[in-house]
């Protein structure tokens, strides 16, 4: 079984940059063109865009890219917020995945997944992992084999 929400991630960062994108191009005609002689419609617009913006960074969304088939659980994933680069990736070999832990956070917007693994020194715990971009039905499938795989 695999989950890849390529495509998803691919609309979600297109529409961040389309709505900055637009966002600006209002602001920037509203004054251009003084739509507004007490610039309230610039005020409001920004404030309705700065409340859409903090939504965004609250939910922390991923590309994910889960794969438990072979001998390992891969678990690769990237941050989809500006200013946050970086491709990570967890590999546990299955025998040595112990269990997982879901989270939520930052008032039920985040849905988290934090993995652990057995190593020579003890239990190992993974930095949590935003699943807000996955489907439910994605992440029900994700939960169910890692179920089967905890021991």
């Amino acid at each position: 079984m695999l989950i890849n929400n390529k495509e998803l991630a691919t609309q979600i960062r297109f529409g961040f940059m389309i709505s900055v994108l637009i966002y600006l191009a209002i602001l920037v005609l509203s004054f251009v063109f003084n739509w507004d002689e007490i610039h309230r419609f610039p005020l409001y617009w920004s404030i309705l865009f700065f409340i859409a913006l903090v939504f965004f960074f609250l939910k922390g969304y991923n590309y994910i890219f889960f794969s438990p088939d072979g001998s390992k659980i891969i678990l690769r994933y990237m941050p989809l917020q500006p200013f946050l680069y970086g491709t990570y990736s967890i590999e546990i070999p299955k025998q040595e995945f112990i269990k997982y832990e879901i989270k939520t956070t930052n008032f039920g917007l985040r849905t988290s997944i934090i993995l652990y693994q057995k190593t020579d020194r003890g239990l190992s715990k993974y930095r949590p992992i935003s699943l807000a971009a996955l489907h439910k039905s994605e992440r029900r499938d994700m939960l169910e084999v890692l179920d089967r795989l905890a021991r």
